[in-house]
């Protein structure tokens, strides 16, 4: 659809914009962080802080242990400044380098080095939230950063692991797209559904604050992961109104156009320094519950109109999986205060199931395409020498007639009509039977293919009547092919048949100045084609 492939360029070229926005911010307004030197040590520790505020400021404080030597604290922030003093010295800050244009610090491990000098100080922890609805939260680990390192991973490794698999589900059904299906397997729902996936699993892989531990306060990560949250329900919206009977209704394109507006009012508003990606996340939630509005409303249209297809049930199945699983988690935090990844895996299994299913049914379309690639090859193929049949040939006639009727003369080419017989077929047939002649056929046959083979289309029409049709160039260029039509018959008679191959041919120039239909050139080229023959026969009486 026009409306699709436009939706698409769009998205694509918001999706571009806004990476590059995200890297220009990066460079440009990168976090300011200043720290004491030091040796990062490698462990853990879950201390308890006392908490006081003033203002829009969280004061963590605590006594340090008495031997603090290779030890770190690590905090980490999301959307928060931080200044870290000991004994009133500041040894560590963190603050956004953007000012109004960018507010936020994203997510951010902070490491604070300690040595034997820290020992029994106190250490205060100022926590100031970037935006008003923010609250400081999460554990200070101390220890030595190795063991502390390997707490963090080890806690979030496997939701990593699961993010990682759906960016790899979607990279390869994006692959199967592009290198296996062809256009008309269902080939652009598989990329819709691949690119979703891709952003999914980049989206989830971000969330996991794995990377922000090897690249401390990298605003990229944070852009990035509002750009596909921000983008993602366009591919899947586009995926999805593939599988509806009324897949063309215009609600699904409004709800794209208004998701890709939503985008660019984004981040131009981020771009202006009016609102941060943050502050306007709500603009994406009511995006995406849009989505989820429209797509519930044409799931129960489907289901009163029309008969639930089998994806359209997996797909039910199987968003209600994500569903479950996702309370099913949100109640473990609520109540445990742990984070399991089930939401994760809910979103995993959806996309590894409809990844088979879209899999499988394109496979099945390829399948039955190539069977009604073959059944059409056999209805406009001559089964003993491979060449077109008439079949074909009154198509393209048919074809040349329309083009005549609903385009310029102009835009249309002049074309040579070739028409060829077969001489002494007859005498073949009757002398050495119908085997024989059935090879003389072939021969012939071959001829012909190699004489069209670079331009034109031979048919065989009859059982010893051919007809080629090319387009014309010239007279020099016909009289070519008549010449290597000798010269190929004198090769193949070479090779001794019981009969020499002998092929009468006639041609005739068809232009809508000379003649009123494509049939009265095939009547001159089959004059002349007849007068051939006339003249081979009277040549062989006198021989």
């Amino acid at each position: 659809m026009k409306v699709e492939r436009r939706i698409v360029k769009i998205y694509f070229a918001v999706l571009a914009a806004g990476i590059l926005f995200a890297l220009f911010i990066t460079f440009s307004y990168g976090n300011n962080i200043f720290t004491r030197t030091g040796d990062n040590g490698v462990s853990i520790w879950d201390g308890k802080m006392e908490l006081s505020r003033e203002g829009n400021t969280y004061y963590y404080s605590t006594r340090l242990p008495e031997n603090t030597d290779e030890k770190v604290i690590v905090y980490n922030t999301v959307h928060m400044e931080l200044i870290v003093d000991i004994d009133g010295n500041k040894v560590y800050e963190l603050k956004s380098g953007g000012g109004k244009k960018v507010k936020t610090t994203g997510f951010c491990w902070n490491i604070i080095s300690l040595t034997n000098e820290d020992a029994g100080s106190n250490i205060v922890f100022k926590v100031t939230p970037v935006y008003s609805d923010s609250k400081p939260g999460g554990s200070f680990l101390y220890g030595t950063y190795r063991e502390i390192e390997h707490r963090i991973l080890g806690e979030r490794i496997f939701r990593f692991m699961i993010a990682c698999m759906i960016a790899l589900a979607g990279i390869f059904m994006f692959a199967y797209g592009i290198l296996i299906a062809k256009k008309g397997h269902d080939t652009e729902k598989i990329i819709q559904f691949s690119i979703f996936s891709l952003m999914l699993g980049i989206w989830s892989v971000l969330e996991t604050q794995i990377l922000d531990l090897f690249f401390p306060s990298n605003i990229v990560i944070v852009f990035v992961s509002h750009l596909m949250l921000m983008i993602m329900p366009v591919p899947f919206v586009l995926f999805l109104r593939h599988m509806y009977h009324n897949g063309g209704n215009w609600l699904w394109s409004i709800c794209c156009y208004f998701n890709c507006i939503v985008v660019v009012a984004r981040v131009l508003l981020q771009i202006a320094g009016i609102f941060d990606l943050r502050e306007t996340l709500w603009m994406t939630h009511v995006s995406i519950l849009l989505s989820a509005v429209i797509i519930v409303g044409m799931s129960i249209h489907e289901l009163v109109v029309n008969k639930l297809s089998r994806q359209v049930k997996i797909n039910s199945i199987g968003v209600m999986v994500i569903l479950a699983s996702t309370v099913l988690e949100m109640g473990i935090y609520r109540f445990s205060n742990r984070s399991t990844p089930l939401g994760s895996m809910g979103f995993l299994i959806y996309i590894v199931v409809m990844g088979i299913e879209n899999v499988r049914k394109s496979r099945r379309l390829m399948e039955r395409a190539k069977e009604s690639e073959i059944y059409r090859k056999l209805a406009f193929t001559d089964e003993l020498t491979g060449l077109y049949n008439r079949t074909a040939f009154i198509q393209d006639v048919e074809h040349r007639t329309e083009m005549e009727r609903t385009v310029r003369e102009n835009k249309i080419k002049p074309t040579v009509i070739y028409m060829f017989d077969l001489n002494d077929l007859k005498k073949c047939n009757d002398t050495y039977g119908h085997d024989y002649g059935d090879q003389y056929i072939m021969m012939a046959a071959e001829i012909l293919k190699k004489l069209f083979a670079l331009d034109g289309k031979c048919c065989r029409i009859g059982g010893d009547e051919f007809c080629a049709l090319a387009p014309y160039a010239s007279q020099k260029e016909i009289n070519e092919k008549m010449f290597m039509l000798e010269r190929y018959t004198r090769e193949q008679n070479r090779k001794e048949f019981v009969v020499p191959v002998s092929i009468a041919a006639g041609f005739a120039v068809y232009t809508k100045d000379r003649d009123s239909s494509l049939s009265e050139a095939m009547k001159r080229a089959d004059e002349m084609m007849y007068e051939k023959k006339q003249e081979y026969k009277k040549r062989s009486v006198s021989a």
